[in-house]
């Protein structure tokens, strides 16, 4: 992918990444009230589940799945893990990710900010950190962290489902934590290749080290 010369993909090992700053070239009018955290005043965060609505789809969108044949869909909000992987303890900070883009131009960045114009997201080895994603584009992201686990926030507390990459669907607010548990420098992109070459990308680097 251009502009990631040099990066291993095996130990994670790029150039530039993350800044944290609002979106540029983003068509706002074709996303009024889904913008912005908590979309339409739904918050993902703690799964407000009234109703049949699916929190991890836009309300109104039309875009939730649907089984044929009688069947249900299985969403995020139906895994559970099957047992803890971490101690289930608050997170000590948040760090808000804003998936933006052009789809017109076909451009893709993370805070309005491509991965060759940021600075990397830096954690310290032995945090427990919130990831919020608020996807401002009308195209899913599936997001992954190369190194350490996401932990999906659907209000199960320790027995929210943890995953490697996941999906946030367009004009949602997902939140995710992890267990910042793996020294070193990391990649941290839509897994849809195209989005992630076009700019959202980002390099994680951990400070510290097991004691």
């Amino acid at each position: 992918m251009s502009g990631m010369m040099g990066m291993d993909m095996g130990d994670h090992v790029m150039q530039n990444a993350s800044g944290m700053q609002t979106m540029s070239g983003m068509e706002h009018s074709k996303m009024q009230g889904m913008n912005k955290p908590g979309m339409n005043g739904m918050e993902n965060s703690g799964m407000n589940m009234s109703g049949n609505h699916d929190p991890f789809y836009a309300p109104g969108s039309g875009l939730t799945p649907k089984a044929y044949n009688g069947g249900k869909f299985l969403s995020y909000t139906d895994l559970r893990a099957a047992r803890p992987l971490y101690r289930n303890r608050a997170a000590s900070r948040t760090i808000e990710l804003r998936l933006t883009g052009n789809m017109e131009r076909y451009i893709w960045s993370i805070n309005g900010v491509k991965y060759e114009d940021a600075d990397p997201i830096v954690l310290n080895y032995g945090e427990r950190v919130r990831i919020r994603f608020i996807n401002e584009t009308m195209m899913a992201h599936p997001m992954h962290l190369h190194g350490m686990w996401s932990i999906i926030d659907t209000g199960q507390g320790a027995r929210n489902p943890i995953k490697h990459t996941v999906s946030v669907q367009p004009g949602t607010t997902t939140d995710i934590e992890v267990e910042v548990d793996a020294p070193g420098q990391w990649a941290f992109h839509c897994h849809l290749s195209y989005h992630a070459d076009g700019g959202m990308f980002r390099k994680v680097v951990v400070r510290g080290r097991p004691a």
